[in-house]
C-alpha cells in the first residue's frame, strides 16, 4: 500500500441478529466514503503508541467535519482501526492514526456495504 491521496470508507459497526437463524453478525451501522491522505505514521508517534500497545501503520488526514468518531477505516483492501487521533496541518483536518485490524466480520460488513452502495 503507497501513500498519497486514496478513496477511504469510515465506518461503524453493530452487531445485530439473524431472525431466521439466531446468529448474532456484524453490519454496518454508519459509514461514508471519502477522499483523504494517507501517510506514513511519523516516528514519533509510533514509539508512543508502541509503548501504549499499539502497532501504528498510517496516520489519515481527513476533514474534520466529515469525521463522526466512526471506529473503522478501510483502504486498499485492508480494515484499519482508528487508535488515536491528532491535530494535523490545516485546523480544518485531523489525522486519524490507524493500525491494522483483522476482524474478519467486520471487514466483510464493510466491503458488503461498499458493494451494495456501488462504490
Amino acid at each position: 500500500m503507497l501513500t498519497g491521496n486514496k478513496r477511504i470508507v469510515i465506518a461503524d459497526t453493530q452487531s445485530v441478529q439473524n431472525n431466521t437463524t439466531g446468529d448474532r453478525i456484524k453490519t454496518v451501522s454508519r459509514a461514508k466514503a471519502l477522499a483523504a491522505m494517507v501517510e506514513l505514521v511519523g516516528i514519533q508517534t509510533a514509539q508512543i503508541a508502541q509503548v501504549q500497545g499499539f502497532n501504528l501503520s498510517y496516520s489519515v488526514t481527513v476533514k474534520r467535519v466529515t469525521y463522526g468518531g466512526e471506529k473503522f477505516l478501510y483502504f486498499g483492501g485492508e480494515l484499519y482501526e482508528v487508535k488515536t487521533m491528532g491535530k494535523a496541518k490545516l485546523p480544518t483536518d485531523m489525522l486519524l492514526n490507524v493500525q491494522v485490524s483483522y476482524d474478519k466480520a467486520v471487514k466483510a460488513a464493510i466491503e458488503e456495504w461498499i458493494s451494495d452502495a456501488g462504490y
